[in-house]
């Protein structure tokens, strides 16, 4: 996709216009014009981000549809929440995680809280911010105090358990 839209920054500058844009519009109770998170089958189009090496931009865009698209009101999900995809979109994007489709890895993206604890049978996966809880971007993550080099991390290393560390800026 990024060949045919001429290069991973041709792209990348052609969905952060299509976010911008769904974020200047007024929300609506009606499906938004452009990102319209109740539309299920693109709710990994912020992650697609990393794949164009702009992880800041999936940072960005993930944390923007975490607070304006989910609420405690009645209109508190874009769409319909079928079977839980619109709930589990926004516990996995909360701790930072989300499940890379077709595959057995995760995308790292920020997250929503300065610790977490998930429950992996007899292990635990803590999920840390270091730094400000307040920062728009990840510096670096580490996994069981190593750096990752990148913003995937795979399924065999999380259920494993132990700590993921986002240091925000």
């Amino acid at each position: 996709l990024a060949a045919k839209a001429g290069g991973k920054d041709q792209l990348a500058a052609k969905l952060d216009a299509f976010f911008s844009k769904a974020a200047a519009a007024e929300k609506t109770a009606l499906p938004d014009l452009y990102y319209w998170h109740g539309n299920e089958p693109d709710i990994h189009a912020a992650y697609a981000f990393i794949e164009l090496d702009r992880p800041d931009l999936t940072q960005k865009w993930v944390r923007w549809i975490m607070e304006s698209r989910y609420s405690d009101t009645p209109a508190g999900l874009d769409g319909n929440d079928d079977g839980g995809t619109l709930s589990a979109w926004y516990v996995f994007s909360a701790l930072g995680i989300y499940p890379k489709v077709g595959t057995t890895s995760y995308y790292l993206g920020i997250p929503r809280f300065p610790k977490a604890t998930v429950k992996l049978g007899s292990k635990e996966l803590r999920v840390v911010i270091a730094g400000s809880p307040e920062g728009t971007r990840v510096r670096q993550v580490s996994f069981n105090g190593n750096a990752l080099p990148g913003y995937t991390i795979e399924h065999a290393a999380l259920v494993g358990g132990g700590e993921l560390v986002f240091e925000l800026e």
